[in-house]
């Protein structure tokens, strides 16, 4: 099974919450990924993100809008649009793929790169969750990775072109909005600077003083800032102090106390609370080496059973998905080319033309 671990990969490595891509590097236009329990950084990418959840509940910022995920939910993110998520609760198992939209456009679906697809399960009726099933069989095919099978990368991409195939044909769509992408570039830009801000910075720098900086009201950029990245100021510089607190436990042997101190943290039970809850175990047993340096997304031996399992009884379906994704499913009515064999004894020969009845 490919277990793979979010790394964004647009170079800014202060952002990437520690997690760990180990996708096939061969296949750059399709990754598919599991994770658990995990706060993934704001980031964009070019390729269009597929997510479902396995197991839990996870909580996605995208675009600014707040998308709160239960298990069997599933969401299409196009590309370039910036989000971030966190896993509401402990036992999240979240399923993803990623697809490179201009790949596949070069291989022949017109427009595939462009289209926003309109794919949030609940926000759709029940029914909706029908046309979202063969999506759920295509991506556990593609987390489920027989690596040892010469025929598998074969197998995997022949899976990404059927997976982008029914997306191409059944999931509606809207054309792209140049000034809503532009507007989005000119809110992220902003953001990225006050996150820029922070790390360079003092995390505990107070609010207004950006807000300052960048010629707004305090409210309007606590709103900005919350809309963007699903918590609010407080919270996120809290969660850098934290994260500065946890490297420096690791790398140091200064006392708990001192660190505490360092951090910004004067009442030692809000400090062991907070750690506890943003690394799941107390800062001495941290420094004992039973976690890593920063949050990640880390699947114990039972999580790995658990969504082999799930994505086995998926997988079953992949047939039916292949079936639509190619578009010859038996309801499917519409003008069949049959293409004759060639004939060396004529310039041409006509194609014949079959109705599907």
């Amino acid at each position: 099974m490919n277990v793979a671990y979010l790394r964004p990969e647009f170079g800014r490595e202060k952002l990437d919450c520690g997690f760990e891509d180990h996708g096939p590097s061969s296949e750059a236009h399709c990754h598919a990924f599991v994770h658990g329990y995990a706060d993934v950084p704001y980031h964009w990418h070019r390729e269009i993100e597929i997510l479902f959840v396995l197991r839990g509940q996870f909580r996605l910022i995208v675009d600014g809008q707040v998308c709160d995920m239960d298990q069997g939910d599933t969401i299409i993110i196009n590309a370039d649009v910036p989000h971030n998520s966190t896993s509401v609760s402990r036992n999240t198992l979240v399923c993803g793929v990623h697809l490179d939209a201009a790949y596949f456009e070069r291989l022949g679906l017109p427009g595939f790169a462009s289209r926003q697809y309109l794919c949030r399960t609940f926000l759709h009726s029940r029914s909706f969750m029908h046309r979202v099933a063969p999506i759920k069989a295509l991506m556990a095919r593609l987390v489920l990775d027989q690596s040892n099978h010469p025929e598998e990368i074969m197998v995997r991409q022949t899976i990404a072109n059927l997976l982008a195939c029914y997306i191409y044909r059944w999931i509606p769509h809207e054309e792209a909005d140049a000034a809503g992408a532009q507007l989005r570039s000119d809110s992220r830009g902003r953001i990225l600077r006050i996150m820029d801000t922070l790390n360079e910075q003092d995390a505990g720098q107070h609010l207004g003083e950006i807000a300052d900086a960048e010629g707004l009201t305090l409210s309007h950029l606590s709103r900005l800032f919350k809309r963007h990245l699903g918590i609010g100021y407080r919270d996120y510089s809290q969660n850098l102090r934290l994260d500065s607190a946890a490297e420096t436990l690791r790398t140091t042997d200064h006392t708990i106390g001192t660190i505490m101190e360092r951090s910004g943290f004067g009442n030692p039970a809000v400090f062991y609370n907070k750690f506890r809850a943003r690394f799941g175990c107390s800062p001495a047993e941290f420094r004992r080496g039973r976690r890593p340096s920063k949050p990640q997304s880390v699947l114990t031996t039972e999580d790995a059973a658990e969504v082999q399992k799930l994505l086995m009884v998926l997988a079953t379906d992949v047939g039916k998905a292949a079936e639509l994704a190619v578009g010859l499913a038996p309801h499917d009515k519409r003008q069949i080319v049959l293409s004759a064999p060639h004939n060396p004894t004529r310039e041409t020969t006509p194609s014949h033309a079959l109705a599907m009845s």
